[in-house]
């Protein structure tokens, strides 16, 4: 592209990268995140100058915060934020006003050690930022605009390759509209938005220096206006309506008594709020304005005026403000653009829409495209990929669960350890994920609207729909823990033996219950030792080793894993530690007290360290903790006592096979199906059986 009118030109400089990422939202943070857990060589770009300030964004389910603690970063969200417990609705009464009908727990007991929490996009973005910033092999790039994307087909086959080449100019002034709006500012976004946004900045910053990026992985986190989504041709396809929702952060003045409940209030004639508590005092409130036959107002629309809105809808209560924090508009769209990961070798030759038109899938009321045009290292992630209203809270859990997915994957490829056909199983996990957001999407948006037309007739009554109903019809999604990846590589379904822990499901995440150490009687979560670190798992339910015939199966387990040609050492780069790649992980149900772990484990379930002596952390026990009691972690997984089982963990802690605890085989015929044999010579194991006690 040439120098613009007044402004030097600057040579291109050169570079390369492993890892490209574009977007430094919450999607590509947690690329970040983990993309810093691997000796690979990572770029996050953004173009805006800073992170988000307000607004956006705000409510985490019960699964992201799983992830969070699995990247240590889980505790200032979780102090500061607020915790939905409670799910209350309020009904109109004719000319009477609200009444509170229903009042149901937010997240049903025990499907996770945390609840739903509601906090400030801005927070959860600096939570990352530092935790980034501890280690500071990575960092965000701010005010660096995407101009142009190649990609050389010709080079996919060859791993050393850096296939993908992006030009971007860094900027002094980025005058980008920032996604952080604020309390005088609305919202209308449309495709034609972001070429103002880029043309604005073209014109109102100087140039610090253009460059060329060559990178062998992309991973598009730029919006639901994606620039990388538009390079490549692909345009999102959905379903939009024209009812109108107002969003405001405030702290509300008001007599209404469940302020500090998440509430769903619907009143007789004038429409829907939902209502949710945040930090601070502050709540955010979603009001239906229903301004579908007046679109020449909108852009009058004042917080004002969304205010008269709300205080209609909660009559006779009253609301008033004097501190708005931020406030936006938007309009009912759900749409999806599944091209996450391509299966076919290149894009089409015919033009893009031409290819998309006949690949378009109708489904009810929405479109989904099932695009078959794979580059096989480009990705779309989060709302480059899909979008949906706010009213589930699902858009931020979904996106940063999309990158969560697929960077271990590029990860463990780009260092050699994993084969890249995983790579397909983005779209296949991810796809159905987005297909069944915007199913409850699709749900909700029925509900508001069959309420809207209650609303305009008098058998409002007999047209209720049971707003708690729907949501526990859908808890274990909007929670995040019912994800179940199907059948593949990385999910070995079909062989494995799910009688032997009935709880514990293939494909899903594993559910975390407490035990103890065996060494410190300290209890644990089961969740506490899966971090996000890249390391693959073996947990090995050993049962009853006190009875000698599970003793003897124990002793046979640990002489596979720790004999020459073992799993462990086939997998484990040279020079590596025995457990960089996979690590063993035991816990048994004998009684603690009467286990000596040196005596009666093999020592590959403590290996030693020359320097650091036995690692005592490695095995654990299910039993009575001196202060919390039992926590029975056998009995809620599903899990004989005296049999155990092997259960094979994947890096994001999604169950990939179980099978008995001496089916040395079934996990070998797994991890042959994913990784990549090393060179396994001096990684240090040393079985120190002259140690044993």
């Amino acid at each position: 592209m040439g120098s613009l009118a007044g402004q030097e030109t600057v040579p291109l400089e050169m570079s390369s990268v492993d890892l490209l990422v574009i977007g430094a939202g919450p999607a590509g943070l947690m690329a970040a995140a983990w993309a810093n857990q691997y000796q690979m060589s990572t770029r996050v770009i953004d173009k805006n100058h800073a992170r988000i300030a307000k607004g956006q964004a705000d409510g985490l389910q019960a699964r992201t915060l799983e992830i969070f603690d699995s990247f240590g970063v889980v505790d200032q969200v979780w102090r500061q934020g607020f915790h939905d417990i409670e799910l209350n609705t309020w009904l109109g009464e004719g000319n009477q006003g609200i009444k509170r009908s229903q009042r149901v727990l937010s997240q049903k007991r025990g499907i996770s050690r945390f609840s739903q929490t509601c906090i400030n996009q801005a927070v959860i973005e600096q939570t990352f930022i530092d935790h980034l910033s501890i280690k500071g092999r990575l960092h965000i790039e701010r005010n660096v605009l995407p101009e142009k994307l190649r990609l050389d087909r010709t080079a996919l086959d060859d791993p050393t390759a850096h296939p993908i080449t992006v030009d971007v100019r860094h900027l002094h002034n980025n005058k980008t509209l920032l996604s952080n709006g604020g309390a005088s500012k609305t919202h209308f976004k449309n495709e034609k938005d972001w070429d103002v946004d880029i043309a604005e900045t073209r014109e109102g910053s100087m140039t610090e220096r253009t460059e060329r990026i060559r990178a062998k992985y992309l991973l598009a986190c730029d919006g639901a206006h994606s620039w990388t989504r538009r390079q490549l041709g692909l345009p999102m396809e959905g379903e939009q309506t024209d009812y109108v929702w107002g969003v405001m952060d405030i702290i509300p003045l008001s007599d209404f008594p469940d302020m500090r409940q998440a509430c769903a209030i619907h009143s007789a004639t004038a429409g829907s709020i939902l209502s949710v508590p945040r930090e601070d005092r502050i709540n955010r409130l979603y009001i239906q304005l229903g301004l579908e036959d007046n679109s020449h107002i909108r852009g009058q629309l004042t917080p004002k005026i969304m205010l008269e809105a709300a205080r209609r809808i909660m009559a006779p209560y009253t609301l008033d403000y004097k501190y708005c924090d931020w406030w936006s508009l938007y309009k009912v769209r759900s749409q999806i653009e599944l091209m996450m990961t391509p299966l076919n070798d290149s894009l089409p030759s015919r033009s893009a829409k031409e290819y998309l038109q006949n690949s378009a899938l109708k489904k009810g009321n929405f479109k989904f495209l099932a695009v078959i045009v794979s580059h096989r290292v480009i990705f779309l992630a989060g709302d480059a990929v899909h979008t949906h209203s706010p009213k589930l809270g699902q858009g931020m859990n979904v996106s940063m669960q999309d990158t969560y997915n697929l960077v271990w994957k590029l990860g463990a490829i780009i260092t050699g350890t994993a084969h890249p056909s995983i790579l397909r199983t983005y779209e296949t996990e991810r796809r159905q994920v987005a297909l069944d957001l915007l199913e409850c999407d699709r749900e909700i948006a029925r509900f508001y609207a069959r309420r809207r037309k209650c609303d305009n007739n008098s058998d409002a009554g007999k047209d209720h729909v049971d707003f708690g109903a729907m949501r526990e019809r859908m808890h274990e999604f909007l929670a995040g823990v019912g994800i179940k990846y199907a059948e593949s590589p990385l999910v070995a379904d079909a062989t494995s033996k799910a009688e032997l822990a009935t709880n514990i499901t293939v494909g899903a995440r594993i559910p975390s219950y407490k035990v103890l150490n065996q060494a410190e009687a300290r209890p644990v979560h089961l969740a506490d030792l899966l971090k996000s670190n890249g390391r693959w798992r073996i947990l090995v339910f050993a049962g009853d080793i006190k009875l000698p015939a599970q003793a003897v199966r124990i002793r046979e387990l640990g002489a596979k894993l720790s004999s020459q040609d073992s799993i462990l050492r086939k997998f484990t780069p040279q020079g590596k530690p025995i457990d960089s790649v996979i690590e063993v992980l035991t816990i048994h149900s004998s009684p603690r007290v009467e286990v000596n772990f040196l005596h009666d484990l093999p020592d590959i379930f403590h290996p030693w360290d020359e320097e650091r002596g036995w690692d005592y952390w490695k095995v654990y026990v299910d039993d009575e903790a001196h202060h919390e009691g039992f926590a029975d972690a056998y009995g809620k997984l599903g899990v004989d006592r005296r049999e155990g089982c092997l259960v094979v963990l994947r890096p994001d802690q999604h169950v990939g096979f179980v099978g008995t605890v001496d089916d040395v085989e079934g996990v070998r015929r797994y991890f042959d199906g994913v990784l990549v044999p090393q060179n396994v010579e001096g990684n240090g194991l040393d079985t120190g059986a002259k140690m044993s006690a």
